[in-house]
């Protein structure tokens, strides 16, 4: 999980968000059944590629590109079910994307008290480190430990293809510094920084592999 920076707002929301929230809420305060075509409004191509292009087309908490791993789900920060916080149902800011294991992990839970990392507002690096392919909270750190286990970071598959990641980088750090020609060295070194890069899969384990070897 790494810092995203939030897009700005598509413009379909700006124009409808009030009076698709209304509506929304108008169902719910007569207990009414809320029909499909009103409460996934949000489903929307624009907010959709948005949300894709400011996350690198990666889960915004495993970091899994998630057309490798499942399908896209858009992902309520503050769940929406309608015993929770459904006016933030079209909130630009209550916006994600998520791969479908993470946004079920996390379900509807929500503590006030303890709410998982934000990776919008905070930086996950305050909270969680990775050592090689592992994902670890930082000592004593609830809110490290609660986004780690409850969205299960280090589930059996994330681990395998973090593994796999990281043995490649491994690989091309291990030529850059068993290459001795200046002009092939910088070469790699930059492709190696490309790897490594936020935008690309796993960068907290990548970073912390880069770290550690360069």
């Amino acid at each position: 999980m790494v810092k995203i920076n939030k897009s700005a707002e598509p413009n379909i929301l700006t124009l409808n968000k009030v009076n698709w929230t209304t509506d929304l809420l108008g169902f719910i305060n007569r207990n009414e059944k809320v029909p499909p075509n009103v409460s996934s409004r949000y489903n929307q191509d624009d907010i959709k590629k948005t949300l894709r292009d400011e996350c690198n087309n990666k889960c915004m908490y495993c970091e899994s590109t998630i057309a490798h791993v499942s399908y896209e789900h858009i992902e309520h920060i503050k769940p929406k079910a309608k015993t929770k916080f459904p006016e933030l149902t079209y909130e630009w800011m209550n916006l994600g994307l998520s791969c479908q294991i993470c946004n079920m992990n996390k379900g509807d839970e929500y503590d006030l008290n303890l709410p998982f990392i934000n990776p919008y507002l905070e930086n996950p690096s305050d909270f969680i480190f990775a050592l090689g392919h592992f994902i670890y909270n930082k000592p004593a750190n609830t809110k490290g430990e609660l986004t780690k286990r409850q969205l299960k970071l280090n589930r059996p598959e994330l681990l395998e293809r973090r593994q796999e990641r990281l043995e490649s980088i491994i690989r091309l750090i291990e030529r850059y510094h068993a290459e001795t020609n200046p002009t092939l060295k910088n070469a790699i070194r930059s492709e190696i920084e490309f790897e490594v890069g936020y935008e690309k899969p796993y960068s907290l384990c990548a970073k912390s592999i880069y770290d550690a070897m360069m």
